[in-house]
């Protein structure tokens, strides 16, 4: 009888994580890493042949909408956002709130093959408008209870509030004090979408980052207020937050990711700590596409690959609490696995502001393993 069940067989296998990044094999018993060196090919029940290929953690993409149904722009967790597309765990920010986070459990959570995480939003109810704006649309107590019992059973990161005019509405900071009410009260984490204003950039970042799992969102858009000051510099409330442990993700979507904005970001030397995409129905045909498109265009932008596995397998497994099970091929741990190429041809990239560029470098994902198990694999002629 073989000692495991899947064998990686000479992939380059590359894990922050561990600090690797070198031809090894990877062999999987039981839906856990058994271990990264290597195997004989007869040890295993299935191998997979990894010359040419690399092999990482599964990826996390930690801003999704995948609650798909009448007033939501959600789209399908497993085709669309996560396992074919190399990503093993998603995390839905803020598609429900607690009037409809028992759908979104028993539709979303519960039949994806893609682990998928989620945060409540703090309305109860997303819709047109400023849902964020109506009192009635509040109610702490049953937010709370919901965050954190759904917490309890595994699926729930946080709360979402999404600090913008356009949602708000007339009431201001207000929301945001009552999603930062909401998290330290259910003993959970908080993402904070960051837009135009109200409230102020400055009043957003001042509540955030006291070492509990704050993260903010859409960290390197090119709107009027952001990180940035008027003259392309961090704003010093930006590094006073990141000094308390605040988290920034990119949140890519339609309207959040601007290569210039990231450009002097990286100059300034601000800190990032997630590649995601903000993957939705009014993005998956452009400019998003998908987690491997976003991540090339980290790639583009000067980023070392090591780099950006990182900040797409272990560093977003840190902002939501899962580094224990998740974003590493450490021995014991869940064996989630993206095995890709990196192709080297010319392509357009394209951000948020309708900005393309010229890229030479694209993934091509070929496996996703999801707990032991492969669930995508090429498409034999």
């Amino acid at each position: 009888m073989a000692e495991y069940d899947l064998l990686v067989r000479g992939a380059r296998v590359i894990d922050p994580a561990q600090g690797l990044d070198g031809v090894a094999d990877v062999a999987i018993r039981d839906g856990k890493i058994s271990g990264i060196g290597d195997f004989a090919a007869d040890s295993a029940t299935r191998v997979i042949e990894g010359d040419g290929l690399i092999a990482s953690a599964g990826w996390i993409d930690i801003h999704v909408h995948v609650y798909k149904g009448a007033g939501t722009l959600g789209v399908d967790a497993d085709r669309d956002a996560g396992i074919a597309k190399g990503v093993t765990t998603v995390v839905d920010t803020g598609s429900a709130g607690a009037a409809t986070w028992e759908g979104f459990r028993e539709y979303v959570i519960e039949r994806s093959v893609t682990r998928v995480l989620g945060y409540v939003n703090i309305s109860l109810l997303r819709g047109p408008g400023p849902w964020h704006g109506d009192w009635q649309n509040f109610d702490q107590n049953l937010t709370i209870k919901t965050a954190e019992a759904e917490a309890a059973a595994g699926n729930c990161i946080g709360i979402k509030i999404l600090a913008s005019q356009r949602h708000v509405g007339n009431l201001g900071i207000i929301p945001l004090e009552l999603a930062w009410q909401a998290s330290r009260m259910s003993n959970t984490r908080l993402m904070v979408h960051l837009g135009n204003p109200p409230p102020l950039i400055t009043d957003v970042l001042n509540m955030l980052g006291d070492g509990v799992g704050d993260v903010v969102t859409h960290c390197w858009h090119g709107k009027g207020q952001g990180l940035l000051d008027r003259n392309n510099k961090p704003i010093p409330e930006a590094w006073a937050a990141a000094e308390r442990g605040l988290r920034f993700d990119i949140g890519h979507g339609q309207s959040s990711f601007a290569f210039e904005t990231a450009r002097y970001a990286m100059e300034a030397g601000l800190p990032l700590h997630s590649i995601s995409t903000d993957i939705h129905r009014g993005n998956v045909n452009g400019p998003v596409y998908d987690m491997a498109t976003t991540m090339a265009k980290f790639l583009h932008l000067g980023f070392s690959l090591p780099e950006v596995i990182r900040l797409s397998t272990i560093s977003p497994a840190e902002t939501i609490g899962r580094q224990d099970e998740i974003g590493s091929l450490k021995t014991g741990k869940c064996a989630d696995m993206t095995l890709f190429r990196v192709v080297d041809e010319e392509f357009t990239v394209t951000d948020s502001n309708k900005q393309s560029e010229t890229a030479h470098q694209r993934l091509d994902v070929q496996y996703t393993i999801r707990a032991g198990q492969v669930v995508k694999e090429p498409v034999s002629d």
